[in-house]
């Protein structure tokens, strides 16, 4: 085993501390230098002095501080280290020549890191964080690999390479027209802004575009590049299901060609548009070590189950389990909450839903396209917008957690739990023994919410909502902005909690994984009317059992799914295959066979 001290900087404040790390350490009341002052002034652990014992963990009013005993590391597969107690990644990937490789693991593990070395934005330090070394140095270091030639091509500068960065909403800063922008990637900007969809918005300005607009300008950008190496990341963020395999489509092409690698959380997407895929694992913001390629089924299948076998190590407690849905027998349906037809208009949109009836203990997830009425309907039953026909249902509790969200004042979120702690409608219990842990917040409490990451804030949006007592809970894309080990555990958390408190939810999000595992049914919105490919009516119905719900739905994606062998887990059909072809003469696009 190999130990690895990990000081998180952003939240080590030594000046309002008494040093505990350093009082309460035993190498140093033995008058070892374990933990000594740094030059900026914070603690800086021995690695190698380190017993591992965890006082200095525990005692850190702040949470900044990591040991971890990790599987033995060769230091000599170090490829970038961000300071003595900062986080390291440990190996490479190798690009091929041409196809779509994918990188799947928890944020905060070195992804990013990897795709900028690779494009050659950075240049990797081999551990040597305090004399940076020469591309040179680097190309040598890699000699006899397969990765000597392509640092090779970085420095003499031959490799053309292409990023989509992960944050696309830095890019409605941007003083232009979306043409403007896309035309600055290269020469190839009117068929790439066609094949994402926006020809039709060249002239609109940056600023004035959507999310899902963003990320569709970035992805044509990227590709309007002339590159040998195309790396995206996190190209679905923002994107609905349609938009995803619109974008999936387009990347297996310019795969065909071109060597493209892809980060992604949605294992479903990237199952269906990778080749192989590289795994990626470790600790947040201390370490991530990259494996060999695998195949993509075995990749996603091993990232499952948490056992890489060639390298016998273990990196999931429990491996992630699908299951069937057999619909609900009648005599076990409770009916808790009925809805009214619904219908609200916009100057230039208009939505109906039909009357529905939801379970007691039964989550519903809300699928469709982007525009179609979903985020219009959970705020009406919030109460948030008011029907234009129908009577949201009355006397019914609600917690909503909204789609966008923006901290508003300095608060941490044990401030703000603290607050609502008077009020009865907020379970303090609750929030402390399931939802802090669950959702993997113990280290975030103390830390200002404008602080936190999209994804750190989404939990604990979703924290907040779920302790909450409430009839119906209302969740709108609670899986934004999370890796896929965090969407997993969130569906099956949003479940159990709806089951226990013997409550309803309504989800909206795109993640056909997400839906999966936290679903019990559906409602599908779909667009009932468009003009110039921009719907002008939607229509919600349902809730549906998930087989009939996910038929409507994948009818209208126009892509069949089936259940994998060996983790039943949903997987994208190829067109044309022939298990494709057999579903869509049947009707049956949801997957049910497992195969």
């Amino acid at each position: 085993m190999a130990r690895i001290a990990i000081l998180l900087n952003d939240r080590c404040h030594p000046k309002e501390c008494q040093w505990e790390c350093q009082a309460y350490c035993p190498p140093v009341r033995m008058g070892q230098e374990c933990i000594i002052e740094g030059p900026t002034g914070k603690p800086i652990i021995s690695e190698t002095l380190c017993i591992g014992c965890g006082i200095c963990v525990h005692k850190c009013p702040f949470d900044a501080i990591k040991i971890l005993n990790t599987p033995q590391a060769d230091e000599a597969e170090i490829v970038h280290r961000y300071g003595y107690n900062g986080f390291r990644l440990y190996r490479l990937p190798t690009p091929p020549t041409q196809g779509v490789t994918g990188l799947l693991g928890p944020n905060g593990t070195g992804k990013s890191t990897a795709l900028r070395i690779l494009g050659g934005t950075e240049v990797p330090n081999l551990g040597e964080y305090s004399k940076p070394p020469s591309w040179e140095a680097v190309r040598d270091r890699f000699r006899g690999t397969a990765l000597f030639a392509h640092f090779e091509k970085i420095r003499s500068g031959a490799l053309r390479t292409a990023i989509k960065p992960q944050y696309v909403d830095k890019l409605a800063e941007e003083a232009q027209s979306l043409g403007e922008f896309v035309a600055a990637g290269g020469p190839g900007s009117e068929p790439a802004l066609d094949d994402v969809g926006l020809a039709a918005e060249a002239s609109r300005p940056v600023k004035e575009l959507s999310g899902g607009q963003l990320q569709l300008a970035a992805i044509a950008r990227t590709i309007a590049t002339d590159a040998d190496l195309y790396l995206f990341d996190e190209p679905s963020s923002y994107l609905d299901i349609i938009h995803r395999l619109q974008v999936a489509r387009l990347l297996r092409r310019l795969g065909t060609t071109k060597s493209v690698f892809v980060v992604e959380h949605d294992l479903a997407l990237l199952d269906y548009l990778a080749d192989q895929a590289h795994l990626v694992y470790g600790e947040e913001a201390a370490f991530g070590v990259i494996t060999h390629p695998l195949p993509m089924r075995s990749a996603i299948n091993t990232y499952l189950t948490g056992y890489l076998r060639d390298e016998n190590v273990r990196f999931r407690t429990e491996p992630v389990r699908f299951v069937a849905h057999p619909p609900k027998l009648a005599v076990q349906r409770n009916v808790l909450v009925r809805f009214p037809a619904l219908v609200k208009e916009f100057p230039s949109f208009r939505l109906s839903v039909s009357a529905g009836e939801l379970t007691r203990g039964e989550t519903v997830g809300v699928v469709g396209p982007n525009a179609t009425g979903k985020t219009t309907f959970v705020r009406m039953l919030a109460g948030a917008e008011p029907p234009t026909e129908g009577t949201p249902p009355a006397g019914v509790s609600v917690s909503y957690k909204p789609q966008y969200l923006k901290a508003t004042n300095r608060q941490s979120l044990r401030e703000r739990a603290e607050a609502l702690r008077a009020d009865p409608a907020f379970d303090g219990g609750l929030f402390d023994r399931e939802l802090v842990p669950g959702l993997h917040l113990d280290s975030l409490l103390d830390v200002a919410m404008p602080d936190l990451s999209g994804g750190e804030l989404q939990r604990a949006a979703v924290a907040l909502a779920l302790a909450r007592p409430a009839t119906l809970y209302l969740l709108d894309e609670p899986s934004a902005y999370l890796d896929a080990d965090e969407r997993m555990a969130m569906a099956r958390l949003i479940r159990r909690q709806v089951e226990r408190q013997a409550a309803c939810a309504l989800v909206v999000d795109h993640d056909v994984y997400f839906l999966d595992l936290a679903s019990d049914s559906l409602m599908v919105f779909l667009p009932d009317g468009e003009s110039s490919g921009v719907p002008t009516a939607g229509r919600g119905d349902g809730p549906f059992a998930m087989r009939e719900g996910m038929n409507r739905l994948l009818k209208e994606v126009g892509v069949t799914f089936r259940r994998d062998a060996e983790t039943l887990r949903p997987r994208i059909n190829r067109e044309g295959s022939v298990l494709d072809r057999e579903q869509r003469a049947e009707g049956e696009y949801y997957y049910e066979a497992a195969s």
